[in-house]
């Protein structure tokens, strides 16, 4: 569907990915006019454990994020250049992740303010209830970091069901509300009453340059999308609002585990190849001393190389995660035309996080007898894809996700996190998005 010149709605959500589809079904529910945008024109696979994001995939945007001015202890460079592919599909980057579904930690949510743990309960429970995340057996992995970490082995819920990937899309169902979805339909900036940003925001315009006018427009675009469009409609330091300046990540470090142990132990190599087991159905969390305060690891088992379940990816070693989950650094998101036009992000690259992390991996590959001579990637040249607070509460935002000093403009999706929650951000995303539309819906005046 592509909307006509002219068009117009109540409300316009930009985002078809967990917070969008949350957003959209409840305004709907709710009397709204509600119009959906999703820039991707095709659907991910919904084959469970596949993450849709090899080479080649047509349902991602690929950015490129470059490391921060620090630098190692040792002087070298902290991090080469990675890719961030992002959801460009119906249900977004949750049509295309690893589907782990953790709640934030009350002390997470204490820290955002005094009144959110109990919104967060509520938005969860009802987050919970429409998406039915389920638990997995541990693998032998698994089995193997719980005998080395006893007692630190925490289950996680997978979005899936009859081995299919349950998106929000899916749970929430949109349509099914009256939602009007329309995919391939990317935004190129907002419309502002009068033709100056940080006033009333009055609709969108489309990479088409169809515009859709609309009393209120919500940004669910993702950390990284919504900061771009944000700064593209002329919200940024110029209007007083940082955006993008408070970009959090959990860094992350793969640990190759040893052949002899893999062919054991993990079956690489066996099984259906198109039926992968979940990647991820437990974690350990472990607690170290640091050089300013504990340090905060998830060990993550991962069931089988990734070249299991990315498709096209060339074939690598069975890997272990080791992330960094209690970051102190922070990155930022600039703007620029178009996602090759260079790298957006720039991942905070900290040298206390740097020292946690390689003395967290260390650690770890000690408790798991991974002998030294193991390859052992340099320990901040990865990241666990968990990107939050581009707009953050009290910065860009209120509490009620209204972009400050405009009409008209809300954001909803993980972008507007205080802090970055221990545990990956997917549920929490749910939760919050559950929160500010019922405050969109009951409270807010139009």
């Amino acid at each position: 569907m592509r909307p006509s010149g002219g068009h117009a709605a109540d409300v316009v959500v930009v985002g078809s990915g967990p917070a969008g589809c949350v957003m959209a079904r409840r305004l709907a529910e709710a009397g709204r006019d509600v119009v959906l945008l999703e820039a991707g024109a095709e659907r991910a696979t919904t084959r469970a454990g596949v993450l849709d994001i090899g080479p080649g995939s047509r349902v991602v945007t690929r950015y490129r994020a470059e490391p921060g001015n620090a630098v190692r202890g040792d002087g070298r460079p902290g991090r080469a250049d990675l890719e961030l592919p992002r959801g460009r599909t119906l249900g977004g980057s949750g049509a295309v992740n690893g589907g782990y579904c953790t709640p934030a930690r009350p002390s997470d949510l204490a820290r955002w303010g005094a009144d959110w743990p109990r919104r967060y309960a509520v938005g969860l429970a009802r987050a919970t209830e429409r998406l039915r995340p389920r638990l997995a057996p541990a693998g032998p992995v698994a089995a193997r970091v719980a005998a080395a970490f006893p007692g630190r082995m925490s289950a996680i819920a997978q979005a899936r069901r009859d081995g299919r990937r349950v998106t929000a899309f899916d749970a929430w169902d949109p349509a099914g509300a009256g939602v009007r979805v329309v995919t391939g339909s990317a935004v190129r900036e907002l419309v502002w009453a009068g033709g100056r940003p940080g006033g009333r925001c009055a609709g969108v315009v489309l990479d088409d340059d169809d515009e859709i006018a609309a009393r209120e427009v919500i940004l669910c675009a993702g950390t990284i999308g919504t900061a771009l469009l944000l700064l593209a409609s002329g919200i940024g330091p110029e209007t007083g609002h940082p955006v993008g300046q408070s970009t959090q990540e959990h860094p992350e470090v793969l640990l190759d585990l040893p052949t002899d142990r893999v062919r054991g132990e993990a079956g690489a190599g066996r099984g259906d190849p198109l039926v992968p087991p979940p990647l991820l159905t437990h974690v350990a969390r472990l607690t170290l001393p640091g050089p300013k305060g504990p340090v905060e690891i998830e060990v993550r088992p991962y069931s089988v190389p990734m070249h299991r379940v990315i498709p096209g990816l060339e074939s690598q070693p069975h890997r272990i995660g080791v992330a960094l989950m209690n970051p102190v650094g922070r990155g930022r998101i600039r703007g620029g035309s178009t996602a090759d036009s260079g790298p957006h992000v720039v991942l905070a690259d900290d040298p206390l996080d740097a020292a946690a992390l390689e003395h967290a991996a260390g650690a770890v590959a000690d408790g798991l007898g991974i002998p030294d001579g193991a390859p052992r990637p340099d320990p901040i040249r990865s990241t666990s894809q968990h990107l939050a607070g581009s707009a953050r509460i009290g910065e860009v935002v209120d509490d009620s996700g209204r972009v400050l000093g405009c009409e008209g403009l809300r954001v909803a999706d993980a972008s507007v996190f205080p802090t970055l929650p221990r545990c990956g951000p997917y549920l929490s995303v749910l939760a919050v998005a559950e929160d500010l539309a019922a405050r969109v819906v009951h409270r807010d005046s139009w």
